[in-house]
């Protein structure tokens, strides 16, 4: 029998079920590079970092705190299941050609080619800033216009 004053059931939203919380419209930038923002299903604040990938901002980030102390490195990630399956510390390749053919090669070891895998393979450095259109001549310092 339930009366007055007892706990009514809430409905679970749809980050609850797919573990996937998508920020409302309205974003924020922070003093630290980060965007806040909001869930748009359970209201909790979130965070960003790469403007993709949105967590709840309440508690410890330890994705965020493992990056920020160890250098850069690439995690795969099962996002069905929100669990990081394993973490590649980078620092010992030398460019980002060597980055690029070792993420290559993680692709192809973890089947990240495949639509239906649930892994992701994330890079904790900033997103590349676009490059300088470069003048059919190959010089970049002459005007393209």
């Amino acid at each position: 029998m339930v009366g007055k004053g007892d706990a009514r059931m809430v409905a679970l939203t749809q980050c609850w079920y797919t573990r996937i919380h998508r920020p409302e419209r309205e974003r924020h930038r922070d003093s630290e590079g980060s965007l806040t923002s909001t869930c748009r299903y359970c209201h909790r604040p979130l965070v960003s970092w790469d403007r993709e990938n949105w967590n709840l901002a309440d508690g410890l980030d330890v994705s965020r705190l493992v990056e920020m102390t160890s250098g850069r490195t690439l995690t795969l990630i099962d996002v069905l299941d929100d669990l990081i399956v394993r973490r590649f510390p980078i620092r010992h390749l030398d460019n980002e050609a060597d980055v690029d053919a070792f993420k290559q090669q993680l692709r192809e070891q973890y089947g990240l080619d495949d639509p239906a895998t649930p892994l992701v393979l994330r890079d904790s450095a900033p997103l590349r800033k676009r490059r300088p259109r470069l003048h059919p001549s190959g010089d970049p310092l002459r005007d393209s216009a």
